[in-house]
């Protein structure tokens, strides 16, 4: 067996997760963060869905990634031991890996938060592309507190919140409610608690009823000008659109469909 076959047997084989949930079915992949009671991020947790994440690249039926969690905590954050000796440079490692998938993962992310998301739970929603939160939701940065902060944090929350707002966030330690997060733009959505799973549902079925190519290279035109200047990120969409998007039999078949006054059959592809 040569090694280009040995490698495709084991990207072949499903990976059994002990720390994390991943099904995927009609064009939905959801991740759910499963270590009870508080979700806590260590490294082998960040190491699987690491792995999750990494799956799904290629899995070009998949229109949506959900980022969800079971039980009361979306994630407390880090695992506090991790912060010590050389697993804190491993734990930082496998955590920036998580921010390099969803920046090259060509699916729209969607988090939906019920309960609190803290410290490197908090980035983690908050790095999603559409983040929907129960009202009873809480984020923040505590680790100030204890004499650490996060790195991606301290990275991303100016550029999601802007400079202000991040100093006060990271420096301050404080949380903040889902409305609070909502107006502040760290979150997409805040929902009454007994109605975000059937909203988060609705949610889902849009992208279902979408094609799956049309999505992923409109995610692709947006999350690829997120950090140039005006003139090449509309340079980048412009690239996606022209040479990607309208090479696909879906990008025909919609805008024949609009023309007709008919809904589109997508084929994805």
């Amino acid at each position: 067996m040569d090694d280009l076959q040995q490698d495709a047997d084991v990207q072949a084989t499903p990976r059994a997760y002990s720390f994390i949930q991943l099904a995927v079915a009609e064009g939905v992949a959801r991740v759910t963060l499963n270590r009870p009671p508080a979700n806590v991020l260590s490294v082998e947790v960040l190491s699987e869905l690491n792995h999750a994440l990494d799956s799904l690249e290629y899995q070009r039926e998949v229109k949506v990634v959900v980022l969800a969690a079971s039980g009361k905590y979306f994630s407390a954050g880090f695992e506090l031991q991790d912060h010590i000796g050389d697993r804190a440079y491993v734990m930082l490692e496998e955590f920036r890996k998580v921010f390099d998938h969803l920046a090259r993962l060509d699916k729209p992310m969607l988090a939906v938060v019920a309960g609190p998301a803290l410290g490197a739970g908090s980035i983690l929603a908050a790095g999603c592309d559409i983040v929907l939160a129960g009202a009873s939701a809480r984020f923040g940065h505590p680790e100030i507190k204890g004499g650490v902060f996060n790195p991606v944090a301290a990275a991303l929350l100016p550029r999601l919140v802007g400079r202000k707002k991040a100093f006060e966030m990271i420096l301050g330690g404080g949380l903040l409610t889902a409305a609070e997060a909502e107006r502040i733009g760290l979150i997409s959505r805040v929902l009454p608690d007994e109605r975000l799973e059937a909203e988060a549902a609705a949610f889902i079925q849009r992208f279902q009823e979408g094609s799956a190519p049309i999505l992923q290279m409109t995610r692709r035109a947006i999350a690829g000008g997120l950090d140039l200047l005006l003139p090449d990120a509309l340079g980048h969409a412009q690239d996606v659109y022209l040479n990607q998007l309208m090479a696909t039999e879906d990008a025909e078949e919609g805008l024949k469909a609009v023309m007709a006054k008919r809904k589109p059959v997508w084929t994805d592809k």
